[in-house]
């Protein structure tokens, strides 16, 4: 189908391609024709408005050429003498008969009338269709002027209804600057000044609404003679009488502010999103589909319904590139709502997301800040919330990082009434996406799945776009090849517009990578050079940006621009900014450039950056990373300790780290002249250990620690040295290093430190601390001395947090049953700790240590809760250790009940938190697997196992060993392995430890070995061997004691300990520990073999 433009220069289009309208004249014929719109138009009059009344003699034959040749040109596949359908003859004249698609004055008029002056979208598209002045090229013409007259005014009123539309919908900011641009070219009509007054307004700008008011009324005096007229007094006398009517209900105004008003299908998901509307609760829509499928587009739609139903809609996009601040998508949408609703009480703790500089405050060091932060945010929607119904839109959620889930989270948690609705791309959901889901899979998430649109929609979409109505073959092959892709589809039909049939359907490459390639491939080279540079910036751009970055003139900038819009490639969300229609524009583009061409222009993106807006850290960073060389290295190194200081605000563990790595990168790159401080490097690394140990990640921690250990020695610095070693602020259920390995280095540094240095009381605790968790349980007498005086330190200075340091190092590097405190006063005192500083992190822990202590009793309510606070907290603040500990203490309380089908997934799904976590995940693994193997009576299963495993505690599987082998019936092997044994470390593993032994010992009937084993596992009687790990267990101690008094000869104190072993297996419900204990109660001394 043709399609004729007029609003600007006269051109016709169709699917072969522009279409040749022929000479002046003869254009000047179409053009008389679309004046009439439809309507017939007789020859002379034809003939007398060409000729400007002189026609020569033989006009009416001229005249017939030209409509002969404009039927071809119009209708080019028509069949010889077949009548024509859009250039039609009708007595007395000629008439166009097309539909007002088919002409963009004509389709203009119509939205506009229909949308009747409240549909914005559908204004801001008909005002997009004008690329110049109505009929340009006859604008001389006499029979042209009313009609040109007649479209500038419908235009005028059309913009005049866009303000007035985004200032019913309280978008007062967008109506100033469309008022303000309404009033330069149109300053005698009052309506764009009472607009424009009102907006300002609206927008707490009163002074500057009477201001306009009073321009107007000069303006009307001066040229006109006029005093204004009732609608502009009676708003001046509201605005000083404060009577004005208040604004509406708050609304952010999403990016995409001219969404196409036309849409199609996805009937069924739109009414599945229109009836949550009404729903209650706290409906949460996860809206899953692959690139392409129309989730965006979807949303728009859905956005239009419930502004139209007064709904505030917020809507916040989570990066497809890199390069954006921490939890952009809520720094998006807390700064469209701060527009309309004040924060009041919550602006101070919101400011890290509100701001872009760090004016505001220091980022705390506590670690419940980021609860504080995320509680804000919550708390905040929840006011906007009383202003009206409120939905949060959050697209992209696959491209997420780890804190927007983390925010996400708690607002659903917090079951406010807000309608949240989640759009990802399904085959990209990472790690972090799934564990959000899982949080949310409590609350019954609405999941609606895009598939591809039907046959019969895809081919009204092909039509469509294409304008064209393709042969059922073609529109079923690109419908199959497409597989009903929304996006695809697009793709194809404008490849059949412009280069037809044959291409779109055989020649095209499956890909619509390549499809974006070969319209890419026809525009201008400077274009494509742009557009190039704009995929650099990422999927948005300013064009600011653009224009200081690019290496050509500011108006080479805005024509390629301008070509890209008009391509379909670019969207213009908002004034001075670019954003590309899709992500894969975007990336098709990116991915061709050369690495040397990326490199180049991110350092001109960063330049111009560092100019324009120097406060966007984050962009800065990327762009400086992206570039790396000497050159860009200290802009680089600079801008990512910044991002890096704008994620610690932001408690955005995951992108600290991440600027904090590129930061030492940068560091490396720089020319050694102007090389990186000893100071600057230790300062990265601590604050890159510190923040690792914050997120969990224990060990890549400790690896951080030591490089900057390194530096500091290698510089002869022992003050850096201290800093390096005192910055602990955040205790951990787990320990930081692989088990039983200790960096002697680094503890003679920090006993040099104590004993050579005078560093202040606080200070020296806070090593003292250090030093015991490097040592750990390998040597009492020295973490012993170290504790007991730290204890003292923390109490005289009234330090809570020093305290609560101090008795996790207490547990950690003691253990019991040798610390001098018990476990209980350990926990109850971290309670009150954390109670005390509001330091949730000590809470936490004294939780964990108070399961611990129940798991090894195997008091299943009380583990589960003190682990059930313990993970709430965790999962509140990703805490990933903790997370990791409390699903490994749903294996062993799956382990104490008989579930082991249960218990061996929970142990999986523990390591691999445990992976993420960075802790010495494989050795924990296998040990807790082993456990589960020993209770089946499989244990042989890990004879190979065990030889391979990479252990810094060898002597630990000394015992895992024999016992593999006495299950494969080999106890001469079992008793080869155990020849260089050490006695079992007094540490959180000593009970798991001792009871695997005991089993080994009596299960080879060593009796040398069997009267110490007893005594040391005898404290243990009444629990589970290894539950006061909240990890592993063995089952009952007793069974075990039982076994080594009955190989000692001892049968009486032997039957005691079976019948304490069967009440504590019943009370568990493990059948295996149940059956062992009850065979052991019901045999005979005499017919009972230990080992057996």
């Amino acid at each position: 189908m043709v399609r004729i433009r007029v609003l600007g220069t006269l051109e016709a289009e169709d699917e072969s391609g522009a279409v040749d309208l022929g000479g002046p004249r003869q254009r000047a014929v179409l053009a008389l024709l679309l004046v009439a719109r439809g309507e017939v138009v007789p020859v002379d009059r034809l003939v007398d408005d060409l000729w400007h009344g002189a026609p020569p003699a033989r006009a009416v034959g001229a005249l017939q050429a030209y409509i002969s040749n404009l039927r071809r040109a119009l209708e080019p596949r028509r069949a010889p003498r077949a009548d024509s359908t859009v250039l039609v003859s009708r007595a007395p004249g000629y008439a166009l008969t097309l539909p007002s698609s088919a002409v963009d004055a004509w389709e203009f008029e119509s939205l506009v009338r229909s949308a009747a002056g409240t549909g914005r979208a559908d204004l801001e598209w008909a005002l997009g269709l004008w690329r110049g002045p109505a009929f340009a090229e006859v604008a001389g013409e006499h029979w042209a002027l009313a009609e040109i007259a007649r479209l500038e005014e419908l235009r005028v009123v059309a913009r005049e209804r866009v303000v007035a539309a985004a200032v019913a919908s309280g978008d007062a900011a967008g109506a100033v600057l469309d008022a303000q641009s309404l009033t330069r070219d149109h300053p005698l009509r009052e309506e764009g000044w009472r607009l424009l007054a009102l907006a300002l307004h609206r927008s707490g700008r009163q002074a500057d609404a009477l201001a306009a008011l009073r321009e107007a009324r000069g303006r009307l005096v001066s040229e006109l003679g006029l005093d204004p007229g009732p609608g502009l007094t009676e708003l001046e006398r509201r605005i000083l009488t404060g009577t004005v009517p208040s604004a509406p209900a708050p609304a952010a105004v999403p990016l995409d502010t001219a969404p196409a008003p036309w849409f199609l299908g996805r009937a069924a998901e739109l009414a599945t999103l229109t009836d949550l509307m009404s729903d209650p609760g706290t409906p949460v829509v996860l809206l899953g589909g692959d690139a392409g499928s129309g989730k965006s587009s979807l949303l728009r739609r859905f956005r239009r319904t419930l502004h139209a139903a007064g709904w505030q809609v917020a809507v916040g996009r989570c990066p497809e590139v890199d390069g954006a601040p921490p939890a952009w998508a809520w720094v998006e949408i807390l700064r469209a709502l701060h527009e309309t609703v004040d924060p009041g009480a919550e602006a101070d703790a919101l400011a890290p997301l509100l701001a872009d500089d760090r004016s505001h405050a220091a980022r705390p060091d506590d670690p419940s800040g980021r609860f504080l932060l995320h509680r804000a945010v919550a708390d905040y929607l929840g006011t906007v919330r009383d202003h009206g119904p409120l939905a949060v839109v959050l697209d992209d959620v696959h491209r997420a990082d780890e804190d927007t889930l983390s925010i996400l989270v708690r607002l659903a948690q917090q079951r406010s009434p807000i309608l949240l609705i989640l759009a990802f791309r399904p085959d990209e959901v990472d790690a972090n996406l799934e564990n959000c889901f899982a949080d949310l899979a409590s609350l019954q998430p609405t999941r609606i799945r895009l598939g591809g649109l039907g046959p019969e929609e895809s081919a009204e979409l092909i039509r469509h776009v294409s304008g064209r109505d393709p042969d059922p073959d073609i529109l079923r092959a690109l419908a199959d090849r497409t597989g009903g892709n929304p996006f695809y589809l697009q793709e194809s039909a404008r490849l059949l517009d412009s280069e037809g049939e044959l291409v779109a359907t055989s020649e095209v490459p499956e890909g619509v990578r390549d499809v974006l390639r070969r319209r890419i491939a026809r525009l201008p080279e400077l274009t494509v050079s742009v557009l190039r540079l704009a995929a650099v910036v990422g999927r948005e751009s300013d064009v600011d940006v653009l224009t200081r970055a690019a290496e050509v003139g500011e108006d080479a900038v805005f024509d390629a621009l301008e070509s890209g819009v008009i391509a379909g490639l670019l969207g213009e969300p908002r004034a001075g900014t670019v954003r590309f229609t899709h992500a894969l524009v975007r990336d098709t583009l990116y991915s061709d450039l050369t690495r040397l061409r990326r490199s180049r222009w991110h350092a001109r993106v960063g330049s111009a950056l560092e100019e324009l807006r120097p406060h966007d850290v984050a962009a800065l960073a990327h762009h400086f990373t992206e570039a790396l060389s000497a050159a860009t290295a200290r802009q680089a190194l600079d801008h990512n300790v910044a991002a890096a200081a704008q994620a610690a605000d932001r408690y955005a563990h995951d992108a600290e780290i991440g600027f904090l790595n590129d930061a030492l990168r940068a560091a490396d790159r720089l020319p050694p002249d102007a090389a990186a401080s000893v100071d600057e490097r230790v300062d990265i690394l601590t604050e890159l250990s510190r923040t690792q140990l914050a997120a969990g990640i224990g060990l890549d921690g400790a690896r951080s620690r030591k490089r900057a250990l390194e530096l500091a020695r290698d510089a002869g610095r022992t003050d850096l040295a201290i800093r390096v070693l005192a910055f602990v602020d955040t205790p951990t259920p787990w320990i930081n290093r692989r088990y039983g390995e200790v960096d002697t280095a680094v503890v003679d540094l920090i006993e040099a430190l104590l004993r050579d240095e005078e560093p202040e009381p606080a200070v020296r605790c806070r090593l003292l601390v250090t030093l015991v968790h490097e040592i750990g349980a390998e040597d009492h007498e020295r973490t012993g001395s170290a504790v007991r005086e730290a204890e003292v330190l923390a109490r005289d200075l009234d330090d809570p947090v020093l305290l609560g340091l101090v008795l996790c190092a207490v547990h950690a590097g003691t253990g019991s049953p040798t610390s001098t405190l018990g476990d209980q006063v350990i926990g109850d005192e971290l309670l009150r700790i954390g109670d005390r500083t509001q330091l949730p992190v000590f809470t936490m822990l004294g939780h964990h240590l108070l399961a611990e202590i129940a798991s090894g009793n195997g008091d299943i309510p009380a583990i589960e809760h003190h682990m059930g606070l313990q993970s709430a907290l965790a999962d509140r603040y990703r805490f990933q250790q903790a997370q990791a500990t409390r699903q490994m203490n749903r294996g062993m309380v799956a382990h104490l009940t008989g579930d082991l089908a249960a218990a061996e997934r929970h142990y999986e799904r523990g390591h691999e938190l445990m992976v993420r976590a960075g802790l010495d995940a494989d050795s924990v693994f296998a040990l807790a697997v082993f456990t589960l193997r020993l209770t089946e009576g499989r244990a042989g299963e890990f004879e190979a196992v065990i030889a391979t495993v990479d252990s810094a505690a060898t002597d630990v599987l000394a015992d895992l060993h024999a016992l593999a082998l006495l299950g494969n019936g080999k106890p001469e092997q079992a008793r080869q392995v155990r020849r260089h044994l050490r006695p079992v470390r007094r540490d959180f593993f000593h009970s798991l430890m001792m009871s695997l032994r005991g089993v080994v010992v009596a299960g080879l009937g060593e009796r040398d070995e069997a009267a110490a084993v007893h005594a040391e596992l005898s404290p243990y009687s009444g629990q589970i061997g290894g539950g006061d790990t909240a990890a592993f267990a063995v089952g009952p101690v007793d069974t075990i004691l039982g076994d080594l008094e009955m190989l000692l000869g001892r049968t009486g104190a032997a039957r005691t300990h079976y019948a304490a072993a069967l009440a504590l297996a019943e009370r568990c419900g493990c059948p295996a520990w149940i059956d062992a204990a009850r065979t052991r109660v019901t045999t005979q001394p005499s017919e009972f073999q230990v080992g057996h």
